[in-house]
């Protein structure tokens, strides 16, 4: 049964990560001209699925993994707030 918890646990993890990534790219061009509340949730999901798996590796001893998850995760919050800062 363990077992079984640890492999959903992972393909949930997994399906999480894929969806903040979708997010990022699919609302990249479009970021600027949502609201302050749409704008929030798609930062705030994208932000603690990364800080998630982040901390998951940390409570493991993987700082390595941590870390590149960290940078990652602020990535994709780049992304998706300044392209637009920029071409204004």
């Amino acid at each position: 049964m363990e077992n079984l918890i640890l492999l959903g646990h992972i393909l949930f993890g997994i399906a999480s990560f894929v969806g903040a990534l979708l997010l990022t790219i699919g609302f990249r061009n479009t970021f600027a001209n949502l609201t302050t509340i749409q704008k929030s949730g798609i930062v705030l999901t994208v932000a603690s699925l990364f800080g998630t798996i982040a901390f998951a590796m940390l409570t493991k001893g993987n700082i390595v993994g941590a870390g590149l998850f960290i940078v990652l995760g602020l990535a994709m919050c780049w992304l998706l707030v300044v392209p637009k800062a920029v071409k204004e």
